[in-house]
């Protein structure tokens, strides 16, 4: 059975290790591991940074709980008016496939659009086939593609956005 709820501040660094994870098995063949690891060690991942989200009313941050143990994670910020961000979402690679990414997704929606929030962002890297394909069967719409840098490498951006008017 999964449960999703609030994420604790004391589970931030479960959080961070199913981030670690999901970076190293997602992006392997296309981020550099040195550029992985320069990343990973920044203030994005910081453990500060995920008891901040998780502690202010103005993100969200959820936990997927399977059999007791924190299977996935999701945490969403402010983008703008109406407008939020889904900032980082990970599922543990034993779980993924299993309808626990979907459940944890479809609570962000929920309680997004609970808050106000119109529409949903997410960036995902362009070359992150299996990601990209599950945005898009969640209803997100490809925006635009534009280069980043992770480290000293140029990758590809896709920017997605949703409409949480409707399902």
């Amino acid at each position: 059975m999964v449960t999703i709820r609030a994420a604790r501040i004391e589970e931030v660094g479960r959080l961070r290790e199913l981030g670690v994870t999901g970076w190293e098995t997602t992006y392997a063949g296309f981020v550099q591991p040195h550029n992985r690891r320069a990343y990973l060690a920044g203030p994005f991942w910081a453990i500060e940074r995920l008891e901040a989200i998780a502690a202010d009313p103005d993100c969200l941050a959820l936990v997927a709980e399977v059999d007791g143990a924190v299977a996935g994670f999701l945490t969403v910020e402010p983008a703008g008016p109406g407008q939020v961000e889904l900032t980082r979402f990970y599922v543990d690679p034993e779980r993924r496939r299993s309808g626990v990414g979907r459940r944890l997704l479809e609570a962000a929606i929920a309680a997004s659009r609970s808050a106000g929030a119109r529409s949903m962002l997410v960036n995902v890297f362009a070359d992150n086939a299996i990601g990209r394909a599950f945005y898009e069967r969640e209803g997100f719409r490809l925006q635009r593609l534009e280069p980043t840098r992770v480290g000293d490498q140029q990758v590809g951006d896709a920017w997605y956005d949703r409409p949480l008017d409707a399902g």
